[in-house]
């Protein structure tokens, strides 16, 4: 997209649902998500001492997957996901998985009312990997991670030693990553980062501002810290901004806060008014902001073209990384399905030790074939190269792209 002669450029990060193993394909389909919508009940967790909700008769699975309440856009997304995942391996001629789904508050810790036969777990979408590194390691599950980017992802080597949690999007510093190297593409050498504290898209921008001085940028700052930290209802601190912006001329202004929020909307009608030393269009914006919130394509997988495709022909609509990651669960847990789980270092059953970085990436059917002729599998992902080994996120590949202020 061309930028119009008369507003400021933002280069934004594209950024920003089993039953027991079987050995064939004759068991009965699943048709459908249906029971995450029953009754639920409180079920304690003495474990742990949380409460989940549950439903109340739900059968035991091989697959129990927790889904967050209070975020009905990401549920429902994933969900949309996970179903077109399971209508390709009915393509594929094998049953799709069928999971034990569960509902947990936003404050609770963990779950698990667990039965003999399960065997892998679905995380909540942004889980405490404390919990689920003990559920795995105590009862050898695999606990699949379908929407883990933040920080908390550099913990894997410690939480994870045996191998047991797996992420299934891209680190969000891959898309950080990306963004500042596009930055510099783009000819701004020179940035200063304004950041609303209030705004959680402050805990990112760190990471930001890592890569683009690792690759050589410079950010610019009147503080201690590269960080411009500004409330936008203190106004002296916002004039301040704006001489220091105007001061020092930066290539570019790095905003993490909402693209609709006050500290956006000041320092628009700043430029506007030539108060940051130039007028509108002369001086980008990059939006160093999650990417749900700019509605652009983040990190992805090899298979995201095909994903694409096929969910704007099902859906009508474009997909996002929560779909994607729903997509690909539910193909890496029919794959888990069709086969034994084979054994890990340690002895003990590996519920996703089949999952193999080294393999060439391969389609459904043919990880199909592979999982039942007992081979190592590497699954042609939507949301990320799936390539990640031991404690590991997968990589992606993330793209960016010059957007107008509206």
């Amino acid at each position: 997209m061309t930028p119009s002669p008369d507003a400021p450029s933002r280069i934004s990060v594209p950024a920003p649902q089993v039953n027991t193993v079987r050995s064939n394909a004759s068991a009965a389909h699943v048709r459908g998500i249906r029971s995450w919508t029953r009754p639920a009940c409180v079920i304690a967790s003495t474990l742990f001492g949380c409460q989940v909700l549950a439903s109340s008769s739900a059968p035991e699975s091989a697959v129990i997957a927790l889904l967050p309440e209070g975020v009905s856009g990401a549920r429902s997304s994933f969900l949309s996901g996970f179903a077109l995942g399971q209508d390709e391996a009915r393509a594929c001629g094998v049953d799709p998985v069928s999971v034990s789904w569960r509902t947990i508050g936003a404050d609770s810790d963990a779950l698990l009312p667990t039965g003999s036969e399960t065997a892998l777990v679905v995380a909540p979408f942004a889980a405490d990997l404390r919990t689920f590194s003990s559920v795995a390691q105590e009862r050898r599950l695999g606990v699949l991670l379908p929407y883990q980017r933040g920080r908390s992802l550099a913990s894997l080597p410690e939480l994870d030693p045996e191998g047991r949690l797996h992420p299934v999007v891209p680190a969000s510093r891959d898309d950080l990553a990306q963004l500042a190297e596009d930055t510099l593409k783009q000819g701004s050498k020179r940035v200063m980062v304004v950041v609303d504290p209030a705004d959680r898209s402050a805990d990112q921008v760190e990471d930001f501002v890592a890569a683009f001085e690792g690759l050589g940028g410079k950010v610019e700052s009147f503080e201690p810290t590269p960080l411009q930290m500004i409330n936008p209802d203190d106004q002296a601190a916002l004039d301040r901004l704006f001489r220091d912006v105007a001061w020092k001329g930066p290539h570019a202004i790095v905003v993490a806060a909402a693209p609709d929020g006050e500290l956006a909307n000041r320092l628009a009608s700043a430029q506007d008014q030539g108060a940051l030393g130039v007028r509108l269009g002369a001086r980008p914006w990059v939006w160093a902001v999650p990417p749900h919130r700019v509605r652009n394509l983040p990190a992805h997988g090899p298979g995201w073209s095909s994903f694409q495709t096929m969910f704007l022909e099902q859906r009508g609509k474009t997909p996002d990384l929560m779909a994607a990651s729903g997509f690909d669960s539910a193909r890496i847990l029919t794959l888990a399905t069709l086969a034994p789980a084979p054994a890990s270092a340690e002895g003990t059953r590996d519920p996703l030790g089949w999952m193999d970085a080294d393999q060439q990436p391969m389609s459904m059917c043919d990880a199909v074939q592979a999982r039942l002729d007992g081979q190592p599998v590497r699954l042609k992902g939507a949301a990320s190269a799936l390539t990640g080994n031991p404690a590991q996120p997968p990589a992606g590949q993330a793209s960016t792209r010059l957007m107008l202020v509206k």
